[in-house]
């Protein structure tokens, strides 16, 4: 559940975000549950997502809330151009006086691994250990010796068993 203390906080942010820099419009706020990211800006609905998952302080939501308001404001001065991390997006960051900062540090939630994928070095032998399958129809080489790789085994992961 998301604390009304932090909803108060990107109300007032997003009332003085939208007053300095108008988009035309008043983005609509949505508490997601992202486990790795912590905001997304969704352009053509004029949305930005906010993770309750991995935005924990105050300080934190209204970082993001600003990053994912410089989006849409880059994208509204510069169109499709604007989208991303580019020179737009750093200059918005910018104007809305921060440091364009692309990637958060905070604590996240990642996946379990649910399998382990072996291939083999046709030439030297030698296993090679991955948590995906390579995509099929190409050819992939060992970095060491240049010999092809083919798949060996798929096992799951237990909760017993490590992955290296």
């Amino acid at each position: 559940m998301v604390d009304p203390k932090f909803e108060q906080a990107v109300d007032t942010t997003l009332d003085d975000l939208c007053l300095r820099f108008p988009l035309g419009y008043r983005p609509v706020i949505q508490w997601r549950g992202y486990r790795v990211s912590a905001g997304m800006a969704y352009y053509r609905r004029g949305i930005i997502g906010l993770s309750h998952r991995v935005l924990k302080d105050e300080n934190a939501v209204i970082d993001t809330l600003i990053h994912e308001y410089a989006h849409l404001l880059a994208v509204k001065r510069f169109g499709q151009k604007g989208a991303g991390h580019g020179e737009p997006w750093q200059q918005a960051m910018i104007d809305l006086g921060q440091e364009p900062k692309v990637r958060h540090n905070y604590a996240v939630e990642r996946n379990e691994s649910r399998q382990q994928v072996t291939y083999v070095c046709l030439r030297c032998g030698k296993s090679i250990v991955r948590a995906r399958k390579l995509p099929k129809r190409r050819r992939y080489l060992h970095a060491n010796c240049g010999g092809d790789i083919r798949l060996s085994r798929i096992e799951p992961v237990t909760a017993s068993k490590e992955v290296s």
